[in-house]
């Protein structure tokens, strides 16, 4: 059994597994409120936030093999304990391994804006997958999703909006990268932009 402060994998592996609904508290050891990622990249949000807020439990997802390996590296490293990885699909795990009402806030920073019309029903910002995300989080819990495509986001914006009470902005210049990506983006000029939203319980 692991102690109260560790839990006793830093990978939780569908593969293995199965898809069967994870018991957050269990895995981590303790009853904190979880945060979640769906696409992590190299950890920068995780491993900043991890670090900077030990009274919170992390999940990334991460679909890449690589990025989730570098993750994986640079979180054993720095022995924190208050994070849990994921390498598979992010809707396929929102659907078939969380619970309703276990995520306190939600992160989609640079998700692949698939920018072909044929490639558009695979963006992770789609009604299924965010009937996902309200269904996760719990009764005024908060997201937020980022990117540098514009049309992605012009897209992206009024679906949220169809789900959760939501506020497009434009991060300001003063405001400290989350990602590796946006710290490049920004070096490099590029537009940035975000939805803040947050879940309305239902009145039913």
């Amino acid at each position: 059994m692991p102690s109260s402060s560790t839990p006793s994998e830093l990978v939780i592996d569908p593969r293995q597994t199965g898809f069967v609904r994870l018991d957050l508290g269990r895995l981590f050891g303790n009853d904190h409120p979880v945060i979640l990622e769906i696409g992590s990249g190299k950890g920068r949000f995780l491993i900043t936030s991890a670090t900077e807020r030990p009274e919170v439990n992390f999940l990334g997802i991460e679909k890449s093999l690589h990025y989730h390996r570098v993750i994986h590296d640079r979180v054993r490293k720095r022995r924190l304990q208050n994070i849990m990885l994921v390498n598979h699909d992010a809707f396929l795990v929102m659907r078939d391994m969380l619970s309703d009402a276990v995520i306190s806030e939600l992160h989609v920073y640079f998700p692949d804006p698939w920018p072909r019309k044929r490639e558009k029903k695979r963006r992770i910002i789609r009604p299924e997958a965010l009937v996902e995300m309200r269904r996760v989080l719990v009764d005024s819990g908060s997201g937020i999703y980022v990117t540098d495509h514009r049309e992605y986001f012009e897209a992206a914006a009024p679906v949220i909006a169809d789900y959760f009470a939501s506020e497009p902005r434009v991060p300001g210049p003063d405001e400290p990268p989350r990602t590796n990506y946006e710290a490049k983006y920004r070096a490099e000029g590029r537009e940035i932009f975000e939805v803040r939203f947050w879940k309305v319980a239902s009145s039913e």
